[in-house]
């Protein structure tokens, strides 16, 4: 196995493109797509999914990435060991990432960007998935870091956690509906509408919260779609076929304009649905502590700077 190869794909890996990856790595993308296939081959599994946003890595791929980024820092630390270096830690360290789909993340792909100025090794592998795979991988290792509702944690001891965003429910509603008007929204004025929900799957706490306070209100939601995603479901509000409801985190400030929909907070006596940067302690990994603290810096000075 070429040490070559496995330089390539953890590029790959990390950047999600070949495309990137080949300018980063100054080759070709047939060359550095034939040293993947290689690789592939020799191993036996695929590596890599391929989709309409990128590259994915297959299950077998995310065990190779760990293994190879271990082999490659260790290769590295062994052809520097008799220099007279203070750090002799130059190879790429990969730090697994899980967010939330659907939210405005951009502050946190800022934050990382700054975090790479003084920790140039550090590469981030990202992955958006569902707020229960985030939780759970949180502590089988899939994940090192993760960005999720802050409910999943409460009852795990093992998870550190800082409030990284707040997020509070809102509803969406077609630009001319007659509730429209009202600068706030009760669940008692959504009795007699028909709604656009996230598949359970998604979003398990807003669907058993929603239809939990409709209950609670007195009538059971009336749902005429479900969505696997934010564009799909205020795509249909805008068509009218019905209202949706979503997370300040996901309104970037644009969607009224883009969609042509009106978004109107929600009152909720619902517990603590912020988004929080977590990470399980029993992780020792150096960098990884490195960057959460960074993180719970930067959110922290953010925060005076709104008072």
């Amino acid at each position: 196995m070429k040490l070559s190869n496995l330089k390539y794909f953890v590029e790959v890996a990390t950047e999600g493109s070949f495309t990137q990856a080949s300018e980063k790595l100054y080759t070709s993308q047939p060359t550095l797509s034939r040293r993947i296939q290689e690789l592939e081959n020799e191993l036996g599994v695929k590596l890599f999914i391929r989709n309409s946003q990128g590259l994915d890595l297959t299950n077998s791929g995310e065990q190779f990435l760990e293994e190879a980024s271990e082999v490659l820092k260790r290769v590295d630390y062994l052809s520097h060991m008799f220099d007279n270096q203070v750090n002799t830690d130059k190879t790429s360290q990969v730090l697994k990432i899980g967010y939330l789909p659907n939210f405005n993340m951009g502050i946190m792909y800022e934050l990382f960007e700054q975090f790479k100025i003084t920790h140039p090794t550090i590469r981030f592998l990202m992955r958006a998935d569902t707020p229960m795979n985030l939780a759970d991988g949180l502590s089988n290792g899939r994940y090192d870091l993760v960005f999720n509702l802050w409910i999943y944690f409460k009852k795990n001891e093992t998870i550190e956690k800082t409030t990284f965003k707040k997020n509070y429910l809102q509803m969406a509603v077609p630009i001319n509906h007659s509730l429209g008007y009202k600068k706030k929204l009760k669940f008692s004025d959504l009795s007699q509408e028909t709604f656009v929900l996230f598949e359970r799957q998604q979003s398990p706490v807003v669907v058993d919260y929603v239809i939990s306070q409709g209950i609670k209100n007195g009538f059971n939601l009336k749902v005429n779609v479900y969505v696997k995603d934010l564009d799909e479901g205020l795509s249909m509000v805008s068509l009218g076929k019905g209202l949706a409801f979503l997370y300040s985190g996901m309104n970037d400030g644009t969607l009224e304009e883009k969609y042509r929909i009106k978004i109107i907070d929600l009152e909720s006596d619902s517990e603590n649905q912020n988004i929080v940067a977590a990470f399980d302690v029993r992780n020792k990994n150096e960098r990884l502590q490195e960057l959460f603290l960074f993180l719970k810096k930067c959110i922290a000075k953010d925060k005076n700077r709104e008072k």
